[in-house]
């Protein structure tokens, strides 16, 4: 990945699952350790570690800012929450992606205000690092879906306006790639959603800034060419509305991951395609599209 500068920290996990901040120097600036001493070893580090840091960055900015930083090209970056708690979806989210869909989706019908949320499973959570493997299922077609996800900071249930926005740590770029459905088959529609490597998210947080989500956008390309463009501000269910709904569900916890739903453009994935997403603010997540087992 090339160096990217942002006035606006954004906030990574890297190498060993540490947790950094890209500045306006194009560099990574450790935060929870420094790079070369033993290494973390767990991905539940971030988790904690990357909220407690986005959240007290008015405090911690100056002394990240002197310590040492390193090219982004030289660290591997991973998902920046690579195990959330909750993984939620949001089903057609924007009206022009509903008519799309045809005998591509289950028989439900309306938009996320009539079906709710899904639930996609956590270990589908993957990051920049990784390829996302198509399962091996003649016949069966597996779509990509851009989206932006909210990446919650403030855990809590039954939240009321003000406490959903005050919920939201940032937005990542994300992927709800899927199964779809053919003749005669009616999984769960989890399940389809949540095979291993189905939800890549990053490559970074950019901090939620109260009043400025709404023209936040998204382009995603295939193999170069534009496939998706959309905005938060056409969301069928808004992103304070979508925190809420979800914290009526389960006690939302630090670093969990709503999707925000997908634009129109949906397609087919094949094995040696590669995906660009790009998410307003952030640097693009560049994925290869392989096989299971690594084969293109």
């Amino acid at each position: 990945m090339t160096e990217v500068k942002s006035r606006t920290p954004l906030f990574v996990t890297y190498d060993d699952f540490r947790v950094g901040a890209i500045l306006d120097d194009g560099l990574v600036h450790g935060i929870c350790g420094v790079r070369h001493e033993p290494a973390v070893a767990s991905p539940d580090h971030p988790r904690q570690c990357l909220t407690d840091a986005m959240k007290a960055w008015d405090a911690i900015a100056v002394a990240v800012e002197a310590s040492p930083g390193f090219p982004v090209a030289e660290v591997t970056l991973r998902a920046p929450i690579p195990r959330p708690v909750n993984v939620f979806g949001a089903p057609v989210n924007y009206m022009e992606h509903q008519g799309e869909l045809g005998e591509m989706r289950s028989p439900s019908k309306g938009t996320v205000k009539e079906l709710g949320l899904f639930v996609k499973s956590v270990g589908s959570v993957s990051g920049p690092d990784s390829p996302v493997e198509l399962p091996r299922m003649p016949g069966r077609e597996v779509h990509f879906e851009g989206e932006i996800a909210i990446v919650i900071g403030e855990g809590g249930s039954d939240f009321d306006d003000e406490q959903a926005e005050r919920a939201i740590l940032g937005f990542t770029g994300s992927l709800d790639v899927t199964l779809r459905l053919e003749a005669d088959h009616r999984e769960e529609r989890s399940m389809r959603k949540s095979y291993r490597t189905f939800t890549p998210t990053g490559p970074a947080i950019l901090p939620y800034r109260p009043g400025d989500a709404t023209g936040l956008g998204l382009v995603l390309s295939i193999n170069g060419v534009e496939r998706q463009r959309g905005r938060l501000d056409q969301l069928v269910m808004g992103v304070i509305d979508l925190v809420k709904l979800a914290s009526s569900i389960v006690t939302l916890e630090p670093g969990d991951f709503i999707l925000t739903g997908t634009p129109a453009g949906v397609g087919a994935l094949g094995a040696g395609d590669r995906i660009e997403l790009a998410v307003d603010g952030l640097p693009p997540l560049s994925l290869d599209v392989v096989s299971r087992g690594g084969a293109r």
